[in-house]
């Protein structure tokens, strides 16, 4: 806000220009336009709640653009155009109406939105981008009518990107998404234009060099032999033979006998050696202690005499309850009898 202060205006312009160092477009909302987008008497929650609302909406009109299906498509490469400028401002705007006169209506809503000063930042924009998006209903005069109404905000020199759509999830509403770009310093469209449409000077005219003559070497050369041979010198010419300087003969140079490098006698090489390799040695194997007998002790059966039954040896026993009855009691109970 304003009322913050020229110190805090200053931090949020110097956070702003670090932001467009690394991103192609910035939405930039001022909050003193909170007030004109509510009632005077609205609390301040719901002012701040529909700023958030126009930001996140600007967002998702972006998406939409890429990834909706359109009879005239807009691509990536087009919404950069429109988002090109240098440390640039992003401009916003976006519309829906289903009443019946929605193309006048939503592109009136997209030119109120405070991202677009009611349209009158349009005026200084090299390029902008505009997609008419409706239902099955939507019809071709309806886009001409928008278009011709969105272009009195524009400069005559202003390109214009187009896209439109038809998507059945809309149904009788038509909206209208406009976004573009505006330089920081407001260098508007026709002056960039006209800064371009300058006449370049020509360039200074090519300055023409006479060739050096060609001279035939084998044309002078047989004019120098035609001349013939110099005629020798007289000997009257004295005085010029006595300015010569005569010639000396160079002093020898001594040179130094060389020395021959004593030979040196290469060694014989070493004989090798060869070790032969040694028999890994057999673990010697311990005696072992010899294993002792084991001796498994048998049992021998006791042979006890058969107990006779004397003259009851042919009867038949009287058994009881499985005991021998005829067997005395001492004998079946095992009493020792003293």
């Amino acid at each position: 806000f304003s009322f913050e202060g020229k110190r805090r205006s200053t931090q949020a312009q110097e956070a702003l220009a670090r932001l467009n160092e690394i991103a192609h477009a910035v939405i930039c909302f001022e909050n003193d336009r909170m007030g004109d987008m509510v009632a005077p008497k609205a609390g301040i929650y719901q002012a701040f709640a529909v700023a958030d609302i126009t930001i996140s909406q600007s967002v998702r009109s972006i998406v939409n653009l890429i990834q909706r299906p359109g009879l005239i498509r807009i691509g990536f490469d087009d919404l950069l155009r429109a988002l090109r400028s240098d440390n640039g401002r992003c401009l916003f705007g976006f519309g829906e109406s289903d009443s019946d006169n929605r193309a006048h209506d939503a592109l009136k809503q997209a030119l109120k939105n405070p991202l677009m000063d009611k349209g009158k930042m349009l005026a200084d924009a090299a390029h902008v981008l505009v997609q008419v998006a409706g239902g099955p209903g939507m019809t071709l005069s309806e886009v001409e009518i928008l278009m011709q109404e969105l272009g009195r905000h524009v400069n005559d020199h202003t390109q214009i990107l187009f896209g439109t759509a038809v998507d059945g999830r809309m149904g009788n509403r038509l909206s209208v998404t406009i976004i573009s770009s505006l330089a920081a310093d407001g260098e508007s469209a026709s002056q960039t234009i006209s800064a371009t449409s300058e006449p370049i000077p020509a360039p200074p005219p090519p300055i023409w060099e006479q060739p050096p003559p060609k001279i035939d070497i084998l044309s002078a050369s047989r004019t120098d032999s035609s001349r013939g041979e110099p005629e020798p010198v007289s000997a009257e010419a004295g005085p010029i033979s006595e300015n010569l300087i005569p010639f000396e003969e160079p002093a020898p140079i001594e040179t130094l006998p060389v020395e021959p490098k004593p030979e040196i006698k290469k060694l014989a090489p070493a004989p090798r050696l060869i070790v032969p390799k040694k028999k890994p040695l057999l673990p010697v194997k311990e005696p072992q202690p010899p294993a002792e007998k084991f001796v498994q002790a048998k049992q021998e059966v006791l042979q006890f005499e058969p107990v006779t039954r004397g003259r009851f040896e042919k009867s038949e026993p009287t058994i009881v309850e499985g005991q021998d009855l005829d067997v005395p009691t001492f004998l079946r109970k095992n009493i020792r009898v003293k």
